[in-house]
C-alpha cells in the first residue's frame, strides 16, 4: 500500500509540474537532450566516405589514391591524414592538395577539406602483390562535433595493375597508328586509279 501511495504522489508531482511548465509557456520538446542531440551527427564512415583505388604513375611509379566525400557541415585536417604499410611495401611521402585555411574551437588555425579530397600515396618498393595499408584521417562537423582519429586498414591488390605506357611510347603508338592510316589511304587512292 505504501508503494502504491508513493508512485501516486510521483506521478501527481510529475504532472502537475508538466502542467506549469505548459502554462508558463515552456515547449517541452525543445529541451535539449543530450542523446536526442548524438543522433543528429552522422557515423564516421558516412560523414567521411573513403574510397581507393591504385593507378600506375606516369613515372612507373605505382600509385594509391585514396578519397574521401563528405556531405555539407564536414571537414577533414590536413594534420589528420597519414598512411602506413605493412612490411614489403615502402610507402613515399602523402601529395595532399591545399585546402582551405579555417579556425576552430578544437584545433585553432588548420588547414581543412570540405566536400571532397584525394590523397595520393607514391609506392616506392613493392616486394609484394598484396599488402595491407593503413589510412588515417579525422574531422569534424561544423556543429560542435570533433570525431576522434579515425584509421582504416585496406587490403590492395597490386596485381589488378597494369603498366603504364610512358609519354614516349605513347607518341610512337600514335605516330605508327597515323602512318598505318596514310598508306591504306594512298593504297585505297591507288585501287582507285588502276581500275579506271
Amino acid at each position: 500500500m505504501a508503494i502504491r501511495l508513493v508512485l501516486f504522489f510521483a506521478v501527481a508531482t510529475c504532472a502537475a509540474s508538466m502542467r506549469a511548465a505548459e502554462i508558463d509557456g515552456v515547449d517541452l520538446g525543445t529541451i535539449n537532450d543530450p542523446l536526442a542531440e548524438a543522433s543528429v551527427f552522422l557515423p564516421v564512415d558516412q560523414a567521411f566516405a573513403f574510397s581507393l583505388h591504385l593507378r600506375p604513375g606516369e613515372d612507373g611509379v605505382e600509385q594509391i589514391v585514396a578519397r574521401w566525400d563528405m556531405p555539407a557541415g564536414y571537414y577533414l585536417y590536413r594534420h589528420g591524414f597519414r598512411a602506413d604499410a605493412e612490411e614489403g611495401l615502402a610507402l613515399g611521402e602523402l601529395r595532399i592538395p591545399r585546402g582551405e585555411m579555417r579556425t576552430d574551437e578544437y584545433f585553432g588555425k588548420s588547414e581543412v577539406y570540405v566536400g571532397s579530397v584525394e590523397v595520393v600515396v607514391p609506392v616506392i618498393r613493392r616486394a609484394v602483390r598484396t599488402a595491407t595499408v593503413r589510412f588515417a584521417y579525422q574531422g569534424c562537423a561544423e556543429q560542435g562535433l570533433c570525431y576522434p582519429p579515425t584509421e582504416r586498414d585496406e587490403v590492395l591488390d597490386f596485381g589488378q595493375l597494369r603498366p603504364a605506357a610512358s609519354s614516349q611510347t605513347a607518341i610512337l603508338l600514335g605516330a605508327a597508328a597515323l602512318l598505318v592510316a596514310v598508306l591504306l589511304t594512298v593504297r585505297a587512292m591507288r585501287s582507285r586509279r588502276a581500275v579506271r
